[in-house]
């Protein structure tokens, strides 16, 4: 997630706080496997833990080899350069080549099967292109101010989606180009159309930017879109997931960044408006390039524009001229992942997380059922079911709250709070604040949610959530552990809950805390963070610890393989531990006692690793190298070092190495002796 690094850096708090034993918690962290994941089937890694270090290249055990799949800038389409010139790079170009900032990765056999092929040689790779750093871009722009209006609608452009066919062949795998209109390559960016369904679609807020969009961005000759799409694409792309029908799920989280300036008075007179403004942060001053940006990303001129964005979006990668759907019935929040699994019945559940401070975890239910043999069939299941906050309790229990208008004005007016909503299309618009009123517990920082499948997809009832950190002070929260009498959870943590009946549609669940990110062998409760600020490090709840291993801060996104081995990505690990670059660490889902961890992955400096992912034979490893040198190694945000000095290159030079100018990449991991990984 951008900039989280520097919510670390910025971290002066003193030591942590304590945490109370539940009644209900395994204290040796899920000791006891949930009912339909058996600990046999639990493996642990059998590699060599590499050790911590600062290298700006990716560094994995003994026996294992990474190359580059795709990075930033690199041709989809066989009628143009291989690879973008940073320095000249124009939207135009950018439309037509792999994104930046490339967060999660989602792959689909080449050809659609249900359930999908346990063996693979030709896929379909979607990533996720979460957002921009201008440092990052433009080498030869001396200033900020210096940026081009044609410069900044390229780096806009940069964002969004990007999928690209992929092939292994005796060198292993490689991404497959076409010529432009045939295959299924494709980027996704905020200027493409989109369409809006479910509930909300027709919210008065997305309406109304809807209407400013399109006279923003008018209509391509060929564009063969609906009419009433929206040319606001997607953007802040980050987690997501796939469906069983083989779609793409990319989650909208931090789309303030792409909005400038303050709404007018006007706007910010009526209540719901002002009170979502706050709550996503998209009410800020005049800006630095208010001349230079599209009408559509001024709030002063577009202030309900942020209303298109913080929605969960399918897109079918099996068919590239199909328009992105806005699936508003799963609710607008800054949303981190929507990882999905088959419920009992065969509805369908979607697991999300807010990735902010004090945000919630929520759970969609289709009211249709899957049907395995009827893929068109399934087309629509997300427009249509009930959606769920998460209420963590005391005793180890929990419950799915569901977030409907008239529980929600209710509970609002029970409270004395001025908050109310029209209908149900508004609930849903202002998803988060009625979470708030309806009793959802909040969080540290909810981001990637994996549930526990079988190879059907159906729910085995077992979900991980990774919260990745808490740096302000807050008090502790039922699933979310305090250490020692601190107010903050610097180095974040792992829950487990377990859905009642092993059934993803449940209303009903038990939580653990699977992993309390820290230092198991750590000799004081405290450790200094790069920046010098105390951080407490314990791993322990109740006197017993969650782990043994390697030491790891900031839980980010997740994998389950078919071993139940879990691959765990960090964000912000060498804010808090200083000669670590971001990892990539393994656990067993089960374990008797404390879960022992090992460091598998080291990244570049300054980059965060994300989107972990397996070929289907599990012979391959792929992840997403994002923002490779948006730090050094003493922690100082590039963007002040480049603005203060604009001679000052970037404190790394990945993939390419040398004199390169870095570029955010997808990489691909194998054996040297062609097996499986992590055997």
């Amino acid at each position: 997630m951008a900039r989280h690094i520097q919510d670390l850096i910025a971290s002066r708090r003193a030591v942590l706080g304590a945490f109370a034993g539940l009644p209900l918690l395994h204290l040796a962290g899920c000791a006891s496997p949930g009912a339909n994941t058996p600990a046999s089937m639990s493996q642990a890694a059998n590699f060599t833990s590499i050790a911590a270090n600062n290298a700006d290249t990716v560094t994995l055990p003994p026996g294992y080899s990474w190359r580059p799949l795709i990075s930033w800038g690199d041709a989809l389409f066989n009628d143009m350069p291989e690879r973008a010139n940073l320095e000249t790079l124009t939207r135009a170009q950018q439309e037509r080549s792999f994104g930046g900032h490339n967060d999660m990765l989602a792959a689909f056999a080449a050809e659609y099967a249900f359930p999908p092929p346990a063996n693979a040689d030709r896929m379909i790779l979607c990533a996720n292109n979460e957002y921009v750093s201008p440092e990052l871009c433009f080498p030869g722009v001396q200033a900020p101010s210096d940026f081009t209006r044609e410069q900044i609608e390229a780096m806009l452009a940069s964002i969004g989606v990007s999928v690209v066919e992929i092939a292994r062949d005796g060198a292993g795998w490689r991404t497959v180009r076409h010529a432009p209109g045939a295959g299924r390559n494709r980027r996704i960016t905020p200027f493409t159309p989109a369409l809006f369904t479910g509930p909300a679609a027709r919210h008065p807020w997305i309406l109304t930017a809807s209407q400013i969009v399109n006279d923003s961005e008018p209509r391509r000759a060929g564009d063969t879109a609906p009419e009433e799409a929206v040319r606001c694409g997607t953007a802040a792309n980050c987690a997501g997931g796939l469906t069983p029908w083989g779609t793409y799920l990319t989650a909208e989280e931090n789309f303030n960044g792409v909005f400038f300036g303050a709404p007018s008075d006007e706007a910010m007179h009526d209540g719901a408006y002002a009170n979502d403004a706050q709550s996503f942060g998209y009410a800020r001053g005049a800006d630095l390039w208010r001349d230079k940006l599209p009408r559509q990303f001024l709030t002063s001129e577009n202030p309900h524009g942020p209303s298109l964005y913080g929605w969960v979006v399918e897109i079918d990668p099996y068919t590239p001229d199909d328009a992105p759907k806005k699936r508003t019935a799963l609710g607008r929040k800054k949303n981190e992942c929507a990882s999905t699994a088959l419920a009992a019945d065969g509805r369908v559940a979607v697991y999300m997380g807010d990735d902010q401070r004090g945000e919630h975890v929520y759970k969609f239910v289709s009211n249709g059922r899957f049907d395995p043999a009827n893929r068109a069939a399934n087309m629509d299941l997300l427009d249509d079911g009930k959606l769920y906050c998460a209420e963590f309790l005391e005793n180890g229990g929990g419950r799915w709250i569901e977030i409907e208008v008239s529980a929600a004005n209710a509970a609002a007016q029970a409270q004395g709070s001025p908050l109310r909503f029209t209908d149900q299309a508004d609930v849903l618009v202002r998803a988060r604040a009625a979470a708030g009123v309806l009793g959802a517990t909040p969080m540290d920082r909810p981001e990637d949610i994996e549930a526990v499948c079988d190879a059907n997809w159906r729910g085995l009832g077992s979900v991980l959530i990774a919260c990745t950190n808490n740096s302000n002070h807050s008090p502790e929260r039922p699933g979310n552990p305090r250490r020692d009498g601190a107010e903050n959870n610097l180095t974040g943590h792992i829950v487990r809950i377990d859905e009642d009946g092993g059934d993803a549609a449940a209303v009903n669940f038990t939580w653990d805390v699977f992993v309390l990110a820290g230092d198991p062998n750590a000799e004081a409760p405290t450790s200094a963070t790069r920046s010098g600020a105390p951080a407490h490090v314990s791993t322990e709840i109740g006197g017993a610890p969650t782990f043994t291993g390697d030491r790891f801060a900031c839980p980010d996104n997740l994998f389950i393989d078919k071993t139940q081995r879990v691959w765990i990505t960090t964000d912000g690990n060498d804010g808090v531990f200083g000669d670590c670059n971001d990892s990539v660490m393994v656990t067993p889902l089960n374990a008797d006692g404390a879960r022992p961890v090992k460091r598998f992955l080291t990244g570049p400096v300054g980059a965060e690793i994300c989107g972990p992912l397996m070929a289907p034979d599990e012979r391959a490893f792929f992840c997403a190298i994002q923002h490779p040198g948006g730090n050094d190694v003493s922690g100082e945000d590039y963007s002040d070092l480049r603005w203060r000095d604009a001679a000052q290159r970037p404190p790394s030079s990945f993939p390419d190495g040398g004199d390169a100018w870095p570029r955010s990449a997808v990489i691909v991991i194998t054996r040297d002796d062609g097996g499986r990984i992590g055997d």
